[in-house]
């Protein structure tokens, strides 16, 4: 890397968030832009790109100038009417994460319902036990990849539990694949033809979630689906396309983020030795260790927002219309909101919780994921003894994906059992 990087206005600047060189490390690009622009018009994208906490705080929380929902786009496009009654598209209108006023009250309110009915009495026993299942399979074997063997499956099987899915399954393994797919298809960098794949696996694995929400209508169970098809609210319900929307939402952020920032979080503590044996043998540490490396790491490239109205941030005008790109990442590492930003501290206690949302978009499942990247890093660590990794830092891998930063691999190696 150059000793110093080119600034916005300079010969020779471009801002590309994805490149590998981003992908493994965006935080010095990111720097660049929060000093010298950073109300950003990024011409790839057409929008603009926020990187101070400030600003991307105000934006989230002003929902009266600012929408989740795209179609305040400038370049928003409906969809024909021959494809309005897809699977896909009546999902994508009960999205819970683009929803405005009183619509997403109602429906954060029922799911919210649902899922503390679930959840709080029985995720902990439930992520241990899962956890220590997949763990066990490795312990003889002296070497895994954590990614594929450890994150990726880990997130995607506590998901399949709570929704009462079989363990192993082809529903399970259909999941992840929708995950996938959910990813791809409603990210506005991808390309048109990809996209149309994407959705039309997208239509296969949704008829299968609305096979196993008639199965829990005529058998019902205590699990989640079941406590999402017979929720009530004041006298409402959800209706069928908003449960697959949730459950396309928890996939997306329960199985694709969670893996991710367990990569993150084991990299990070393999690299501070002092920093993993405090998380091993203080559990008061813990719960703000998770925030730590959500914030130090976050998998998130942006969120989007859409501007409702005209308006300015730090003197630059803002169209109606107009996409504008929040970097999470950059405001979790703003020297003006938070001391040493760059240092890695899993004492730190945490200013904010942006990188769940806020206000009303604030994620309802924030305590499920901090739990479950707390005992997925607690158990490995416990279980997989003189863990070290298998190559230099350097070296690991990352992905090459469109929305979600996250390592490739992490080849590690420990003393195996006998």
């Amino acid at each position: 890397m150059p000793d110093r990087l080119s600034r916005p206005g300079e010969p020779g600047f471009v801002f590309d968030p994805l490149t590998p060189q981003f992908d493994r490390d965006p935080y010095p690009e990111l720097a660049v832009l929060r000093e010298h622009a950073p109300v950003y018009w990024w011409p790839l994208a057409e929008g603009w790109f926020l990187t101070r906490h400030d600003d991307v705080v105000r934006v989230l929380a002003d929902e009266d100038l600012f929408s989740p929902n795209d179609v305040h786009w400038e370049n928003y496009v409906p969809a024909p009417p021959e494809a309005r009654d897809h699977p896909v598209m009546r999902m994508r209108e009960s999205n819970l994460l683009s929803m405005e006023g009183p619509q997403h009250a109602r429906t954060r309110k029922l799911a919210f319902e649902a899922l503390s009915r679930r959840a709080v009495r029985t995720i902990e026993p439930l992520m241990t036990g899962l956890m220590d299942e997949i763990l066990e399979k490795l312990t003889a074997q002296g070497e895994c990849d954590f990614v594929s063997d450890i994150a990726a499956r880990y997130p995607v099987a506590v998901i399949s539990r709570l929704l009462g899915i079989p363990s192993n399954s082809e529903r399970e393994r259909h999941f992840k694949d929708l995950a996938d797919a959910v990813i791809v298809a409603f990210n506005p960098m991808t390309d048109e033809a990809t996209i149309l794949r994407a959705v039309h696996l997208m239509g296969g694995y949704l008829a299968e979630i609305e096979e196993w929400m008639e199965e829990k209508r005529r058998d019902p169970a205590d699990d989640l689906m079941t406590h999402l098809v017979q929720v009530e609210s004041e006298g409402d319900h959800f209706q069928p396309d908003e449960i697959l929307s949730l459950v396309s939402a928890l996939l997306v952020a329960g199985a694709e983020t969670t893996a991710n920032s367990l990569s993150f979080g084991l990299l990070e503590l393999l690299r501070h030795p002092e920093q993993m044996k405090r998380f091993r043998e203080d559990p008061s540490c813990r719960a703000d260790a998770a925030y730590e490396i959500i914030r130090y790491e976050m998998p998130g490239r942006f969120l989007r927002r859409y501007a409702k109205k005209d308006s300015t941030l730090r003197g630059i005008n803002i169209h109606a219309g107009q996409a504008i790109y929040l970097s999470i990442a950059s405001a979790q590492r703003d020297p003006d909101f938070i001391d040493d930003p760059d240092r890695f501290d899993i004492t730190r206690t945490p200013l904010d919780l942006s990188a769940f949302g806020i206000g009303r978009h604030f994620c309802i499942g924030a305590q499920l994921a901090r739990l479950e990247l707390e005992i997925g890093l607690v158990r490995t660590l416990k279980t997989l003894p003189n863990l070290e990794l298998r190559c230099d830092f350097d070296d690991v891998p990352y992905r090459s994906n469109p929305v979600i930063r996250g390592p490739a691999r992490i080849p590690l190696r420990f003393d195996a059992s006998s």
